[in-house]
């Protein structure tokens, strides 16, 4: 087997930050939960969040209070995902005069992928690659407030708000078919009980709560079914950031993803990676809905 050969490239921080606005596309926890806006990224080991502590009014004289144990910062848990973008090598010939141009073209094509590890890290702690459950990650479908589903869809949404009735509701995000579920209601008249669900499964809002719908919220690509339908709840409790500058690899020789050597078939690699950091300050300021693996039937609502 021919070895690798690679030379590595550092991305410039703004190429970081700019693809970093755009995992939204296939994230529904970067669309729900942007990206720590303090920091950034960071080069060092360790990175902390904090959660929003209310002011404090002083009056004069007085002494300030202390920070409860309870907020105090949380420690970020790091993981690195990578993708492997190949072309033609007369593509190369592009990269001499305009390398960082097409080095952006090739990040944004491996974005996708990049971004939609988020959630499969962070809800299911599953390699979305291999399907297969991360050890030393905890998913937080185990640790948020569990609702389990019925046959009655409404009466599910309904017992969703109120999981989180003391929490700050700022976001649901919806498996595919569990937002088709909620498309097909309709009231006694015939109405759509939910007309904000578009047939292609991107609604915006729900009942003014900022909604998003993919396949990363039951884990598709999960080797064990989740189960999971729904997140819903404060989702300012999910911190994250990328904690490293992104790098790409250019691999010029070898084998890097198991199609063939690249000379072989007049080719050259471009190897994406990038580290994230994340936390989930409180777990039980988000609800999730799991069925019981019976699909549940479709009720008409009485609203």
């Amino acid at each position: 087997m021919a070895a690798l050969t690679t030379s590595n490239i550092v991305l410039p921080r703004r190429v970081t930050l700019e693809v970093a606005s755009k995992l939204h596309d296939r994230s529904t926890i970067a669309a729900l939960s942007p990206m720590d806006p303090l920091t950034g990224y960071t080069d060092d080991a360790y990175n902390y969040f904090s959660a929003d502590t209310p002011a404090e009014v002083i009056g004069e004289g007085e002494a300030k209070s202390e920070t409860p144990a309870t907020i105090a910062p949380v420690e970020g848990k790091l993981f690195k995902v990578q993708k492997t973008v190949r072309m033609t090598s007369e593509f190369q010939w592009a990269d001499e005069d305009a390398q960082e141009t097409i080095i952006e073209n090739v990040q944004n094509a491996a974005t996708d992928a990049v971004s939609e590890s988020l959630d499969y890290v962070v809800y299911h702690a599953v390699n979305p690659k291999s399907g297969e459950t991360m050890s030393g990650y905890t998913a937080l479908s185990g640790t948020a407030t569990a609702v389990t589903s019925t046959d009655d869809v409404l009466a599910d949404w309904d017992a969703l708000i109120d999981a989180c009735i003391d929490s700050d509701i700022t976001g649901v995000a919806l498996s595919k078919k569990y937002a088709s579920e909620m498309r097909k209601l309709r009231t006694t008249n015939g109405a759509r009980v939910f007309p904000e669900i578009p047939a292609n499964m991107e609604p915006g809002n729900i009942e003014g709560i900022a909604a998003c719908a993919s396949n990363t919220v039951n884990g598709r690509h999960a080797t064990t079914e989740t189960n999971v339908l729904a997140f819903l709840g404060d989702f300012s409790t999910i911190k994250w950031r990328i904690a490293r500058p992104i790098t790409v690899k250019v691999i010029t020789a070898g084998d890097p993803d198991g199609l063939g050597d690249l000379n072989r078939y007049n080719q050259i690699a471009y190897r994406v990676e990038a580290v994230f950091s994340y936390a989930v300050l409180d777990p039980k300021k988000l609800a999730v809905l799991k069925s019981a693996g019976v699909k549940a039937s479709v009720r008409k609502a009485t609203r």
